[in-house]
């Protein structure tokens, strides 16, 4: 009986508070005075009814501005007369997009791949279903080098789409991200991917270099490597059978960047000695031992080929100086610094003979190749009813500029001037001369036998300006531009 009476009492005292303030408070004696019902709490809170999609369908009629939690996708739904919307639309045709990836992250080496193809999937629909457009954009933290595209751009309905990824060596390396944004109605959904780019040894060349060896600069190329050689550094040769810029005993599966702003010269050919040496080919101004790209704003010039030497030119060591016997005239040396052929290389210390030693090559990029020498005489002689003139002169084949080849020799030895005749002075009559028979001939066998003997040897040819086992981004050819002089190839 006392237990009735206290229910009672409860549900009066209730009814009549209600009555009186038209609100409740639950943990709290003053309601705020605009809330029908009031709670207070530091350690519980409101839990609306909880349903599954299918139990929420089954409320009959239900009122606009009823709350549920769906557990199927955990989220506040209400009713707003028509269907039931998340909190967080308006609308029965507010756009809904999931956007999953495959992966949180991608790794791109550059080492065996430059790019990526990741597949997306878009999901999409609205509470009233219908099924609208969804337009896409991409951001990204890349710089210039790196393209970032979507296979589409605009998609309907659940959608399976690549967003396509193509770096190159020069890419910053480390973490990039990359932000899908789907445009669907009034809303704007958003996912971040994350790329990582494998990092490069970067090597930067600001000095002068002599027959630089990357490799021997410790860079294995066991990563992708980027080199960057400063404006006004010179990097070059001193012998024209070493390159001015080697990558030496790198990875031949290294992915490399050459960022050239400065001059790198190979060496210009040596000239023979003699006619029976060919000239010197010019040096290689870089030797590339694996896939590069190279962007060149400075000059890449090869070394030009020496030309032939014409005659003879025959050392005799007396010990403490050497002697030389010659006739003829030196080849001349290659673009830059080749020397010419003769006593310019160091080899006599008196020349006998008639000899012209030939021109050396200079060493800037607007100097001379060495030119082409001649050496001759003319000589009249007398001797007895014998007279004429003996004339001849050798002509040496000059040297090759930057990348060319040292030139030919289309007369090397000319006898023209030379003749021999009798003279015989007849009384009353004066002096009666006559050519003696078979000069001509002679001469011409003498020519021929030094223009056969020269087609035996060759002047040198011009060298490369980049010699290639790998791939490079400049096709291959013979180039003579203000950027690039002589040969690109293997």
């Amino acid at each position: 009986m006392m237990k009735t009476i206290l229910i009672a009492s409860t549900l009066l005292l209730a009814t009549t508070s209600l009555g009186q303030n038209k609100n409740v408070g639950i943990n709290t004696n003053t309601p705020d005075p605009s809330a029908v019902l009031h709670l207070e709490s530091n350690n519980q809170g409101l839990l609306v009814p909880r349903l599954t999609t299918l139990e929420r369908d089954a409320i009959a009629a239900p009122a606009t501005g009823l709350i549920i939690y769906n557990t199927d996708f955990n989220q506040e739904e209400i009713y707003i007369g028509t269907c039931w919307i998340p909190s967080y639309l308006k609308t029965c045709d507010d756009c809904e997009v999931d956007i999953t990836f495959a992966q949180a992250t991608y790794n791109i080496d550059r080492m065996s791949t430059m790019s990526i193809s990741a597949p997306i999937t878009f999901t999409q629909s609205t509470p009233g279903g219908s099924i609208l457009p969804v337009d896409l954009t991409v951001v990204h933290t890349f710089t210039e080098e790196t393209d970032v595209t979507l296979s589409q751009y605009s998609i309907l309905g659940t959608t399976a789409i690549n967003i396509d990824i193509l770096t190159n060596v020069f890419e910053r390396g480390g973490d990039h991200y990359v932000t899908i944004f789907a445009n669907c109605g009034e809303r704007i959904v958003a996912k971040t991917l994350v790329i990582s780019i494998a990092m490069c040894d970067l090597v930067n060349i600001t000095t002068d270099q002599l027959n630089y060896d990357l490799s021997a600069n410790g860079v294995t190329g066991n990563s992708c490597v980027v080199v960057t050689i400063e404006e006004n550094v010179s990097i070059r040769s001193n012998d024209a059978t070493l390159p001015a810029f080697t990558t030496g005993a790198i990875n031949p599966a290294c992915k490399m960047g050459i960022i050239h702003r400065g001059l790198a010269f190979g060496r210009g050919g040596d000239a023979p000695i003699q006619m029976t040496a060919n000239g010197q080919t010019g040096g290689d101004a870089m030797i590339i031992g694996c896939d590069a790209e190279i962007r060149n704003t400075g000059m890449i010039y090869a070394g030009g080929g020496a030309g032939l030497t014409v005659g003879i030119f025959q050392p005799v060591n007396l010990g403490p100086f050497t002697i030389c016997l010659a006739v003829g005239a030196g080849g001349g040396g290659g673009m830059p610094d080749g020397l010419g052929g003769g006593d310019t290389q160091g080899i006599c210390n008196i020349i006998l003979g008639l000899w012209e030693s030939g021109n050396d090559a200079e060493s800037l990029y607007d100097d001379d190749e060495g030119a082409a020498v001649s050496k001759g005489i003319s000589q009249p002689f007398s001797l007895g009813p014998i007279q004429g003139v003996f004339a001849v002169k050798a002509n040496g084949g000059g040297g090759g500029d930057f990348g060319e080849p040292g030139t030919d020799i289309a007369n090397p030895v000319d006898f023209t001037g030379t003749y021999l005749e009798i003279c015989i002075n007849i009384p009353f009559i004066g002096n009666i001369c006559v050519p003696v028979p078979g000069l001509s001939g002679a001469l011409n066998s003498i020519s021929n036998a030094i223009y056969n003997a020269l087609l035996n040897v060759s002047p040198g040819a011009g060298g490369f300006a980049i010699r290639r086992t790998g791939t490079v981004n400049i096709e291959d050819g013979n180039y003579q531009t203000v950027s690039i002089r002589g040969l690109i190839g293997i």
